[in-house]
């Protein structure tokens, strides 16, 4: 793969272009694209057209740039987390009729949470997470789940990394998050309120795969102030979870 005269190759750089974008980006002019990349224009103009041919890429109606359907063919051919959303789907969709809010599943991808999937009522009460979009995992009911649930090692290296406040009430102390792990893997869930978005709770249990394993985070935002009983809530997201393991279990594509 040719390089550039900086040394980046056109991989990276294609990178680049496709990390311009997340969920408060989801169009961008091709100045932007090439300021977000930190490219020449002449070299973001000339890769964003390439990959508009390719489908890779697609301009919306008002002429701006966001990622065109052909990544989406591309990321639901092989993904696994593409797998695991749609055997949890179903178990999710009882779990959302009961609360009436939002519901979504999560994974751990280093430092962040990778939501995979998510349902929203019309009157739910907003927060930040979005399909596809990465939440910080300190902050999150779900990335805690899966980081008590995770090696130690794992825990350690990233309590040794950045820990950023979201909110005023965000835990950014090593020595509070680890008693919160120690309490997550006590009461087999995370329940967190306004560490992302003020007004907002979070409940979040673990889904385990067939070899017990802690692999996703199935959890639900609701409203702090408008909000049914945690317990009932609680009994839903573990018969939800406890489903979900069964038919991983039963799911070749999870063997092994």
């Amino acid at each position: 793969m040719a390089n550039s005269p900086s040394g980046d190759s056109m991989i990276d750089r294609l990178v680049r272009v496709l990390a311009s974008f997340d969920p408060d980006h989801q169009s961008l002019s091709t100045d932007e694209i090439a300021e977000r990349a930190e490219l020449p224009k002449s070299t973001a103009y000339r890769l964003i057209g390439e990959m508009m041919r390719h489908d890779l890429l697609q301009r919306d109606p008002n002429g701006r740039i966001r990622i065109g359907v052909g990544m989406w063919e591309l990321s639901n051919r092989a993904s696994d987390a593409v797998d695991l959303a749609s055997v949890a789907r179903p178990h999710m969709m009882g779990v959302h009729e009961f609360v009436g809010e939002n519901t979504q599943l999560g994974i751990l991808r280093e430092r962040e949470v990778l939501i995979i999937e998510r349902m929203s009522a019309p009157n739910a009460v907003i927060h930040r997470s979005k399909t596809a979009g990465r939440l910080p995992a300190h902050a999150s009911s779900c990335g805690l789940v899966l980081l008590a649930y995770a090696p130690k090692h794992v825990r350690e290296a990233y309590l040794r990394g950045p820990l950023s406040a979201i909110t005023e009430k965000t835990t950014t102390d090593p020595a509070a998050l680890r008693k919160m792990f120690t309490s997550i893997r006590s009461h087999h869930f995370a329940e967190l309120s306004g560490h992302i978005d003020e007004g907002t709770t979070g409940i979040t249990v673990p889904v385990f795969d067939a070899g017990g394993a802690a692999i996703a985070g199935l959890g639900v935002v609701i409203d702090s102030e408008h909000r049914k009983g945690v317990p009932a809530i609680m009994r839903v997201l573990r018969t939800a979870s406890a489903r979900i393991t069964q038919d991983l279990t039963a799911d070749r594509r999870f063997a092994g």
